[in-house]
């Protein structure tokens, strides 16, 4: 979603750039012949027209129109002023100023009873909540905004709202809820004869149905929307939509149908010279003749795609090309070569959230690199000791050749010498036990790490009435787009190092962590006597850390939080390096819980609330329609009872 409207936002400025120049050349001429109460309106014009060519002289423009409007107590003019500060930081992705600019335009127009205008700015605001992933908050201002412009039968405006509450209920996997919204804005689009918006509205309602796996009715509506667009040869987007109808096709194994819409989307961005879209639909192209047992086709294309976004560094397409390419050369009975393509998309999801991680990971994944060169230290140390202890047996040795006379005694001297380094040996042998055994309890629990030492596999277990905490950071790809890798890595770090702590302390143990989601059991451990009461307890701890944390960091996190009970099957995965995983409904009601979470909440469900309702104050809400569950009643965590 944000993609797309970073596409539409830059052909937007690509066409009307030029007309944009010359109207902010007559604006600047016109600011030298009018007086100064006639120069805030001008002012707060050119503010508009730079959002788009340069933000930052948007903002230089709208302060000096603020401090006019100001000083005449203007206060039409002022809230504009905040409004085009607002628009400014907007573009710049500066979301806070754009929020406090916004609020303040806002209150003045509620002081105004401007109702159009406290519309357009929740509207605003709106759209900046749904880009942080706060998507109640977008819900309240969108709704907010569709009640005013209802008012006042503003219907393009309506139907622009109703098409962004999609848009939310998208986000939020919720798309029943997005249809009723897309249909009633295509309803007033066609009224209007907006084809444009028309065109727009018709692919979101498809991408919906999609989603659902409702195939035919998908099709239908990408089909309209090809036509629409075909008709205002709007190319890249016509390009999107014939690669959705094509992996429609393909969900259902008309791969004969999916490669033809695929081709055309080819053409198009081979023009366009979109090296994106053409890798991902080469990708796409792969995938159908791989499960048409093509295998030739397959790989020309897989290949055509891979070498296009490794020059470009897409790293999703390189993955998903790498996955295609290992299951190809599985199909041929290449093991070898698909085990190595299986390597290396491991490599490139990892390299997804940071290019260091690869050595961490061949240090048996341990995440600290400064434990990293503690070990090399100390590795150092040992092959000087080492090396003396050979000095010293080798002069021992010859001396007992010179002095064949003190035969005895020499060899009293070598039985007492091996002595010596026999104990020193397996002391340096207990200790790197032990650190190894240390480096393996901290990727596995404790009775798997002791069947792989001592036969080298080891069973999957079912475990009873496991409590599974998993939470992911809201807003996470917004936010880590405006970071280094270095400083993503460092946050990460931090916040899930402390976590780690905190698990510790209630005896609870951490699966795994999944770019900034993070997998957690209480129960495993038969020493945990209470593990839907620790794991809450963690929950709990995790967020007064981040709240804690955000007073004093300049970056501010939020997670959300799901938990549930139920069975759980633990194993190892993989030969080379191994993991631990857990599987099982409970982890995908878990994940269900957390994705019907909000943030910094703690969302558990009614198996896990029966266990822990005597200790804590939870509130109950109302019932949620779970995929392939039903309605499923959930409880927010408030705190300790």
């Amino acid at each position: 979603m944000k993609n797309l409207i970073a596409i539409i936002i830059l052909l937007f400025v690509a066409i009307s750039s030029s007309y944009a120049v010359s109207e902010v050349d007559s604006l600047k001429k016109a600011l030298s012949q009018v007086t100064i109460e006639e120069r805030v309106p001008i002012l707060n014009n050119l503010a508009t027209k730079y959002w788009y060519i340069d933000p930052d002289s948007s903002i230089f423009f709208a302060s000096r129109a603020l401090e006019l409007a100001q000083t005449s107590e203007d206060k039409l003019q002022e809230a504009e002023a905040y409004h085009k500060l607002g628009g400014a930081y907007y573009f710049l992705s500066d979301y806070s100023k754009a929020l406090e600019n916004y609020k303040k335009s806002l209150l003045i127009r509620e002081e105004l009873s401007d109702n159009k205008g406290v519309a357009n700015i929740s509207n605003n605001i709106g759209m900046i909540f749904q880009e942080l992933g706060i998507y109640d908050k977008a819900l309240d201002n969108y709704m907010l905004a569709l009640q005013f412009y209802e008012t006042s039968r503003d219907e393009r405006r309506i139907a622009v709202v109703l098409n962004n509450i999609g848009a939310v209920y998208g986000d939020l996997k919720n798309y029943d809820k997005a249809l009723l919204s897309y249909m009633h804005s295509l309803e007033i689009k066609q009224k209007l004869d907006d084809k444009s918006g028309i065109a727009s509205t018709l692919h979101n309602i498809g991408r919906a149905y999609h989603n659902l796996e409702e195939h035919d009715k998908a099709l239908e509506y990408y089909e309209r929307s090809v036509i629409l667009k075909k008709e205002l040869d709007n190319q890249y987007s016509l390009a999107m939509t014939l690669n959705n109808i094509g992996k429609v096709y393909s969900d259902i194994s008309k791969y004969d149908k999916a490669l033809s819409y695929f081709g055309e989307a080819l053409k198009i961005e081979e023009v366009l010279r979109d090296k994106f879209g053409e890798a991902n639909t080469l990708n796409n192209i792969g995938e159908a003749y791989l499960e048409l047992d093509e295998l030739v086709k397959s790989e020309n294309y897989i290949q055509k795609a891979l070498k296009i976004a490794l020059a470009i560094d897409a790293k999703y397409i390189i993955e998903a090309s790498y996955l295609y390419m290992s299951i190809l050369n599985e199909k041929r009975g290449k093991y070898d070569i698909a085990l190595g393509y299986h390597q290396k998309m491991f490599d490139v999801n990892q390299k997804i959230f940071n290019e260091q991680i690869l050595d961490k990971i061949a240090m048996l994944q341990t995440r600290y690199e400064t434990e990293k060169k503690d070990q090399e230290i100390e590795l150092l140390i040992k092959e000087r000791d080492i090396n003396e202890l050979i000095i010293e047996k080798q002069r021992n040795l010859r001396n007992y050749l010179i002095v064949l006379i003190f035969l005895v005694i020499v060899i009293a001297i070598t039985t007492y010498i091996n002595y010596r380094q026999k104990r020193k040996d397996n002391q340096i042998i207990a200790e790197e036990k032990a650190k190894s055994d240390k480096l393996l309890l901290n990727i596995l629990p404790v009775r798997i790490a002791n069947d792989l030492k001592e036969t080298g596999k080891t069973e999957p277990e079912l475990f009873k009435d496991i409590t599974v905490y998993f939470s992911d950071i809201v807003g996470f790809t917004q936010t880590s787009s405006n970071l280094s890798p270095k400083e993503l890595i460092k946050e990460l770090n931090e916040i899930f190092t402390n976590f780690d702590e905190i698990i510790e302390k209630y005896e609870c143990e951490r699966i795994k962590t999944i770019g900034d989601a993070y997998l957690a059991v209480g129960g495993m451990n038969k020493k945990n006597p209470q593990p839907a009461i620790n794991i809450v307890r963690v929950a709990l701890a995790h967020i007064e850390y981040i709240k804690k944390r955000n007073k004093t960091s300049p970056i501010k996190w939020q997670i959300r939080v799901g938990i549930h009970t139920g069975d759980v099957i633990g194993g190892v995965v993989g030969i080379k390096k191994y993991i631990y995983d857990v599987f099982g409904d409970t982890i995908n009601l878990a994940a269900r819980m957390e994705q019907y979470s909000a943030p910094l909440k703690i969302n558990i469900s009614e198996d896990t609330y029966q266990y822990i309702k005597n200790s804590f104050s939870c509130i109950e809400r109302d019932g949620i329609i779970v995929k392939g569950k039903g309605i499923m009643k959930m409880y927010f965590v408030e705190g300790v009872i």
